[in-house]
């Protein structure tokens, strides 16, 4: 599901598909596009409160962002969107103990990594490069000595970018 303009948070149920092995949502972030708000979206900019907002490009292609992925400019008449997944990494991805790749590069992820990512025994690939993750590096990514964990692009600190 990588390369698909997902937007808004990564679902909770996913983390309930005990065997599943492979899970890739990489490169769902998106270049910034601006709307006129009066014009082209579902809702003006003098209307929005917050949440998702959804507009129509000159293709016809509609681009959605959740509210992480919104700015206001221009006065309050443009809507500059910036679509990929957002919020926290999961914890319960730990959950997932037949996982082998998780791919979440170039989105728009934040907060800390899990330390349960360490739950994760069997993946080779972990990537979670290009995303806006804060913190230190949980010494506990330690024990995955046989996977290639991919951090560069956030801002993280500790620990070493393999």
């Amino acid at each position: 599901m990588d390369h698909n303009s997902l937007f808004g948070t990564i679902p909770d149920d996913v983390l309930s598909l005990v065997r599943l092995r492979e899970l890739k949502l990489s490169h769902n972030r998106q270049e910034t596009e601006c709307f006129d708000g009066f014009v082209h979206c579902d809702i003006t900019p003098d209307d929005y409160q917050g949440g998702d907002v959804c507009c129509n490009g000159d293709n016809g292609k509609q681009i959605c962002a959740d509210e992480a992925g919104v700015d206001i400019v221009f006065y309050g008449r443009l809507f500059c969107l910036t679509t990929g997944l957002s919020g926290p990494i999961p914890v319960g991805f730990g959950n997932t103990p037949f996982l082998e790749v998780l791919e979440l590069s170039n989105n728009l992820l934040t907060g800390n990594i899990p330390p349960e990512m360490a739950l994760l025994s069997r993946v080779a690939v972990l990537d979670l490069t290009n995303n806006t993750l804060t913190g230190s590096i949980p010494s506990a990514i330690g024990v995955l000595v046989n996977a290639a964990v991919l951090v560069r692009g956030n801002d993280l600190t500790g620990g070493q970018n393999k």
